[in-house]
């Protein structure tokens, strides 16, 4: 399961910056987000004089500056700019990407370094956005650690992201495969069992209903297997459906409206996350909550917000006939499983023989 960058805005929660900078930072992002690097540098290196600037307007400048010499593999001074960031959630997101960088480049060291950095700026933000930010490099070292076939340092890193955390399905997942690596396929049956609440949207949902049908086949129970198989099957039939009525709804109303409408006018999208996991319950937000973390800009006018959106509904609907699809040869394997065993049983002999 590959691990996405972090993408410069947060749950809706963009920057705003009043002053004549804003420009030049708007263009810098937008040339990185379209993987233009050198039009990046070019705008940054415009006569911009950080001591004249507010705090917040520096901190991102620095950010990017980092992010630019991230993608020109100039790690070192990715970092340097990273370390002049006083906010510490900005410089958390910043040393994810460069710990992602170095994980593409097969550097595990730097990348576990990095991490730990990660944690530590991550936690002094004492936020909800800190606390998810340290729940994702949980699991990053998790999937290092499974990488490196060291399922125990796996388990421990995973067991510890944050059960209130929108990533709470990815790490149940990988905690499940650490488990099950660790020669505990019970428990990981369990993990994974509780990963069933959690919307389909959310990344390590469908991957984990997935898992119970192999470890259920695994450990023998194969009416269980089965069982499970045409219950993923109606499961994912449903999320199709759902999935393509909301593709229609966004088609006619807008996603602006849309969640306008779920929010139901009085309260704003983050105290909405905040309470008693609203998000959850709503197929709407966590498509809307995986499109941020996808890269989708959500600050863009209505007809490009809705078209991008759109775009990725497509995307997603695609992913889940593909787990569909894998759920039913899964199913037609444990059959044969079954019948195979029902083969090998001795025949009753008769009392004349």
């Amino acid at each position: 399961m590959a691990i996405r960058l972090i993408t410069v805005f947060f749950l809706f929660c963009a920057l705003f910056v009043p002053s004549a900078l804003a420009s030049s930072l708007d263009r810098a992002r937008e040339a990185l987000d379209q993987d233009t690097p050198e039009r990046a540098e070019s705008i940054l290196s415009e006569n911009i004089q950080p001591d004249s600037v507010s705090d917040e307007e520096r901190d991102e400048l620095f950010f990017l500056l980092a992010e630019t010499a991230r993608h020109y593999e100039h790690f070192s001074e990715a970092g340097n700019q990273l370390n002049r960031i006083s906010e510490p959630f900005w410089g958390g997101m910043g040393y994810y990407n460069l710990a992602m960088a170095y994980l593409e480049r097969e550097s595990l060291s730097r990348t576990r370094v990095a991490l730990r950095v990660v944690r530590s700026l991550a936690a002094g933000d004492g936020s909800l956005r800190g606390a998810d930010l340290v729940s994702r490099a949980r699991i990053a070292e998790g999937l290092l650690a499974l990488r490196q076939d060291d399922a125990r340092r796996a388990e421990q890193a995973l067991s510890r992201v944050r059960t209130d955390s929108t990533l709470v399905s990815e790490g149940l997942y990988l905690l499940g495969i650490a488990r099950a690596r660790n020669g505990s396929l019970h428990r990981a049956l369990q993990t994974w069992q509780r990963v069933a609440r959690f919307p389909v949207a959310w990344p390590g949902v469908a991957e984990a209903r997935l898992a119970r049908v192999w470890g259920y086949s695994e450990s023998g129970h194969h009416d269980e297997a089965l069982t499970t198989a045409e219950r993923n099957h109606a499961y994912l039939e449903r999320s199709i459906e759902r999935l393509d009525g909301l593709r229609e709804q966004v088609r006619e109303h807008g996603l602006a409206r849309l969640i306008r409408s779920e929010l139901q006018g009085d309260q704003d999208l983050v105290e909405f996350l905040r309470g008693s996991r609203n998000h959850t319950r709503s197929p709407l937000i966590a498509w809307v909550l995986e499109y941020v973390a996808d890269g989708g800009d959500p600050s863009v006018e209505s007809a490009k917000l809705d078209s991008g959106f759109l775009g990725f509904l497509a995307d997603e609907r695609e992913r889940l006939v593909g787990f569909r699809d894998r759920n039913l040869r899964q199913q037609a394997l444990v059959y044969e499983q079954v019948a195979l065993r029902q083969t090998e049983r001795p025949v009753q002999r008769g009392g004349w023989e």
